[in-house]
């Protein structure tokens, strides 16, 4: 019993919350939820072509959570015609808890020094985390990949990899606003973890990261932040180990340089001013080509940034002023034949006078060009290109205790442009003009909803303009003292191509759906489509789906 206990205690799932162990007294010792979904029912088609689905579709979905002293182990399964998965907390566990300032983790868990050090990765180990006032401290142990030998005889070939272990520790002082940290990393592949492999698909690796974070904060508006690495990585740990090293001395016990060893760094930097009024950031960040923590999710790397970022607000937050803008360059350390440099910039204009009322207004303009590198560019093939985009959009609210009226209005513009004065990129240029309205009331009695609106696109490119225009409608309503809702949706488009007519869409949809209970739910619902577009579709076909289906809830046991 006591193991079944413990078991069940650790057997936690990844995504539950850290347990507060001051408050374990107020938790149940036992509780449960869950659920169980089944639906299916047939596909009809006819038309051009093969059908785009199966003749019948089913699928049974359900879960099962138990919560153990407010800590869940969750249960679930699918099952259907296309799919079939099971999962349960015993393959992925873990536990954080917390007292005051001291948190716990055990086994699989994530934890995060900065960007460039410790970050987004699961491993399989322990950690903790001590954030007392004024000192802060973290550590940790575990592993981040299982091993994975080669399988040449496979149907699908899985890709090798070595057992990877890794451990760090961060230590720093301050407090939220004010605080600098100092962190290490160590991560490294057991070669003797899986057989050799050949091909030179794989090689065990090796990675030693130091960084710093920090905050200071110059005044309650004034504040700036900064999170920097260097990153020592052997893309082979078997490779021979050199005679000259550029590691510190202090890092000589962690870490051999051997062959194809190289040194890495990365750090970005950013100050900001906010109060009630003004808000502006300017950052910094810079990334070496090829930089890697073996410990931290993949980034962009081999890039150079600078932005600028401003927000203002006027008459109490009614009007709203906000934006960015940058430069963006590749081939910092000068390797590549050219250099990249994309130009950022975007604002966004939003005015709300009164609760009925608003407006949005954006703007963003993302270019590219290349500059000499290591070689003069070609002019001819030199790449310059923007990406241009325009957008706004109105609405209209009216409510009061009967019903709710409003109206939306939607448009835009987007363009890629070739900047190249030669063309030599002009087969990708393109401009899509769209715009949205859309109608709705609702009574709020029996929520008798009625919805209509009209949709426009014109997509331009080099060969060809296609245009699509249509009405669209809807309605929905409640009844059997609002235990169920009866809705449907018909969408009909006019396809124009060249400014010929190019064929019609028309799609709808129809639900009901029933309670009979907090545990009991049916639903019913017919989807249609017919299509007479030659470019909207490679072929003509009209196709239904109908699908029922069950719900049963499994509800959480009422406190007595």
């Amino acid at each position: 019993m006591l193991t079944l206990v413990i078991t069940a205690l650790v057997g936690i799932s990844l995504p539950s919350d850290a347990q507060d162990i001051a408050n374990l007294k107020q938790q149940r010792p036992y509780d449960h939820s869950g659920s169980l979904s089944l639906q299916g029912g047939p596909y009809l088609y006819s038309g051009d072509g093969q059908p785009r689905n199966q003749p019948w579709f089913w699928n049974a979905n359900g879960q099962f959570t138990m919560r153990i002293y407010g800590w869940d182990l969750p249960f679930s399964f699918s099952l259907g015609s296309q799919e079939r998965r099971y999962t349960q907390p015993f393959n992925r566990y873990g536990v954080s808890p917390h007292y005051k300032w001291i948190k716990l983790h055990a086994g699989y868990r994530s934890m995060r020094f900065n960007p460039y050090t410790l970050g987004g990765l699961q491993f399989l180990g322990g950690g903790v985390e001590l954030d007392p006032k004024g000192f802060r401290f973290g550590a940790f142990y575990g592993r981040f990949s299982k091993p994975v030998a080669q399988d040449t005889l496979a149907s699908i070939t899985p890709i090798p990899a070595y057992e990877r272990t890794g451990f760090g520790m961060k230590i720093g002082l301050g407090t939220a606003r004010n605080f600098v940290d100092v962190m290490i990393v160590k991560v490294v592949d057991d070669p003797a973890s899986i057989p050799d492999v050949t091909g030179g698909r794989v090689a065990p690796m090796e990675n030693l990261v130091a960084g710093v974070s920090g905050r200071v904060s110059f005044t309650r508006k004034l504040f700036g932040q900064f999170d920097a690495a260097a990153s020592a990585l052997t893309p082979d740990r078997l490779a021979p180990v050199t005679d000259a090293s550029d590691v510190p001395e202090f890092a000589n016990g962690l870490f051999r340089e051997r062959i194809g060893t190289k040194a890495l760094f990365a750090g970005s930097a950013g100050i900001t001013w906010n109060d009630k009024i003004l808000s502006l950031k300017l950052t910094a960040k810079q990334v070496d080509p090829g930089y890697r923590s073996l410990a931290a999710v993949f980034q962009q790397t081999d890039v150079r940034a600078f932005t600028i970022e401003p927000t203002l607000r006027l008459l109490n937050s009614k009007v709203r002023l906000s934006g960015s803008v940058g430069r963006q360059f590749d081939n910092v350390r000068d390797q590549r034949i050219s250099t990249s440099v994309r130009t950022i910039g975007s604002a966004n204009l939003s005015w709300n006078p009164s609760r009925s009322y608003g407006m949005d207004v954006n703007y963003a303009n993302y270019g590219i060009q290349q500059q000499a590198g290591l070689q003069v560019v070609n002019d001819t093939f030199r790449v310059a290109i923007a990406n241009r985009s325009y957008g706004m959009t109105h609405r209209v609210v009216r409510a009061n205790n009967t019903r709710v009226f409003s109206i939306v209005l939607t448009a835009g513009l987007q363009e890629l442009q070739d900047l190249n004065p030669f063309g030599t990129f002009a087969a990708s240029e393109n401009q899509v003009i769209y715009g949205n309205l859309n109608l709705m009331r609702v009574r709020n009695r029996d929520n008798l909803s009625f919805t209509g609106g009209l949709n426009y696109s014109r997509n331009t490119a080099v060969m060809n303009t296609s245009v699509l225009i249509g009405p669209l409608i809807g309605a929905s309503i409640q009844f059997a003292k609002q235990k169920a809702t009866a809705s449907f949706n018909v969408a009909y488009n006019n396809a124009l191509q060249n400014d010929r007519p190019a064929g019609t869409t028309l799609n709808g949809n129809c639900n009901l759906q029933y309670r009979a209970s907090t545990s009991h739910r049916f639903s019913l619902s017919i989807t249609a489509l017919n299509n007479q577009t030659s470019f909207a579709a490679s072929r003509q076909f009209t196709e239904i789906r109908f699908l029922g289906g069950y719900t049963y809830m499994l509800h959480p046991r009422k406190r007595t």
